[in-house]
């Protein structure tokens, strides 16, 4: 009986390694997980550049006491209106001495500029401000932090004063890059009553 019980255990410690020798085979030629997929490049900081605002419009002071209004350019067309003296008239086209303007929002004709004065242009109120030129730099955000400046601008939208608001990275060069991007910008400034005004800029660059 002892002699059977130690057959019994012989066999089944055979049968135990014939197993641990499959599994092992087994794990030996399964192939390798496929590679992860890599990960995309950052994708730039777009940069919206505004272009510059349209001209504003030119009028003209009538500056004799009356003023004929013609049909073209020339004493030789029919006189159609009359324009009296500080009558303030929009610019449409210039010939020469002769200048076409609007009389009425209805009626066009032409005047002789030598009885005229230009004023000053003055330029649409707006209270945006807008950037002309693009940075130098290509942004693009490579996770390492970013740096908040404000920025004073003046009403020739040139910044003359940066201050810090934050630097998240830690790095005094990249502070000192992002402060010569900034400087670098123009603008076209807000504007209140025929003058551009000085504003407050706040620029945002990522690292």
């Amino acid at each position: 009986m002892a002699h059977t019980g130690a057959r019994l255990w012989r066999v089944l410690g055979a049968l135990g390694l014939l197993v641990g020798l499959l599994v092992l085979q087994a794990c030996a030629s399964a192939p390798p997980p496929p590679p992860a997929p890599p990960e995309p490049p950052p994708a730039p900081v777009e940069v919206v550049v505004a272009p510059p605002p349209p001209p504003p419009p030119v009028y003209v002071r009538v500056t004799g006491s009356s003023l004929n209004v013609r049909e073209g350019a020339g004493t030789s067309f029919k006189s159609i209106a009359k324009a009296r003296k500080n009558d303030r008239l929009l610019v449409m086209e210039e010939q020469g001495e002769w200048i076409r303007v609007q009389v009425r929002p209805e009626q066009v004709g032409w005047v002789n500029a030598r009885y005229v004065r230009k004023e000053e242009p003055c330029p649409a109120d707006k209270r945006t401000a807008e950037i002309l030129n693009e940075p130098d730099a290509v942004l693009r955000s490579a996770g390492t932090g970013r740096v908040v400046l404000e920025a004073t601008v003046s009403a020739r939208g040139e910044v003359t004063a940066v201050k810090l608001v934050e630097n998240s990275t830690g790095d005094e060069g990249l502070r000192k890059q992002a402060e010569s991007e900034l400087r670098a910008l123009r603008f076209a400034p807000p504007v209140r009553d025929c003058k551009p005004r000085p504003f407050v800029y706040v620029y945002t660059r990522t690292f």
